[in-house]
């Protein structure tokens, strides 16, 4: 039943804010609205090797054009689970970043109400959501992190259940529930990490079932002995759904913000929320 969808990167080395690519796509969706998601963000990057500072777009640069797009807001009403001293950023309902994804929402919600076309495998219609910053979103983490990822500091955040959800797909979850679509989320995240994840989502407005919640736990979730502990994230996620699709169920629709999320197949149609503060491969 694999349906491919485009390979790109592989592996999971870390989490790193990507920096030329980052500028170039958060630019681009400033200045000509649609465009990256249009063309599945492919925005080349810079060189592995650069030859020239001019190949390099500057870092803070990349830091203002992402702050603009989100259109950043002091949020006074929530302070950083860390030092407990700063209010925390927040996006701007009205800012580019809500209006995309809004535009990508429509879209969605336009092909889950046709079923009959959309739907082209056999089993129980599903749709399939990842977590970070494709259903919470993250840019609280990575304003407070100046976007350095550190498991410590981000385990803190997750563990306060302070993400807001991301705009609108909330109501693209009731949505495909009242069309009739089983809804599932694919995080990343450990399995030590399932209270304060399915607790911020349905604090946030989603309707969380803890047998619908998939985190990495590699002890219990046998459908990835392929690789075990080595899994790249292209891995885990392919075989997980894979393994959902196994207890037969169609997933119609897989929503992410990365690549890794959507690439291998076993989905009938992928959707790409935008994300230009970090690239997971």
């Amino acid at each position: 039943m694999l349906r491919s969808f485009s390979s790109h990167l592989q592996g999971r080395a870390m989490r790193v804010a990507l920096v030329a690519a980052a500028l170039a796509i958060a630019v681009l969706v400033v200045t000509v609205p649609g465009f990256a998601r249009v063309f599945g963000g492919a925005v080349p990057p810079p060189p592995a090797n650069p030859t020239s500072a001019d190949q390099i777009q500057n870092i803070d640069q990349v830091k203002t054009a992402i702050k603009a797009y989100y259109g950043d807001t002091l949020d006074t009403t929530t302070v950083d689970p860390v030092t407990g001293l700063k209010d925390l950023h927040t996006f701007s309902p009205t800012g580019a970043y809500a209006n995309e994804v809004d535009g990508i929402v429509s879209e969605a919600k336009w092909y889950l109400s046709h079923s009959q076309h959309a739907q082209t495998g056999p089993g129980t219609k599903a749709v399939l959501f990842d977590v970070d910053d494709t259903t919470l979103n993250t840019y609280s983490y990575e304003i407070f992190s100046n976007f350095v990822y550190n498991p410590t500091t981000n385990a803190q955040f997750v563990n306060a259940e302070v993400f807001p959800a991301v705009p609108h797909m909330v109501g693209l979850e009731k949505y495909a529930e009242s069309r009739g679509y089983k809804v599932f989320f694919l995080t990343g995240r450990p399995g030590t990490q399932r209270t304060a994840t399915e607790g911020n989502l349905t604090n946030v407005g989603y309707d969380v079932k803890d047998s619908n919640v998939y985190l990495k736990d590699y002890t219990a979730d046998t459908w990835l002995s392929p690789c075990a502990t080595t899994c790249t994230t292209d891995q885990y996620k392919t075989l997980t759904r894979q393994h959902i699709e196994s207890l037969g169920y169609d997933i119609v629709a897989n929503f992410g913000d990365q690549y890794s999320d959507l690439n291998g197949g076993f989905a009938d149609r992928t959707f790409k929320i935008p994300n230009p503060m970090y690239f997971l491969p």
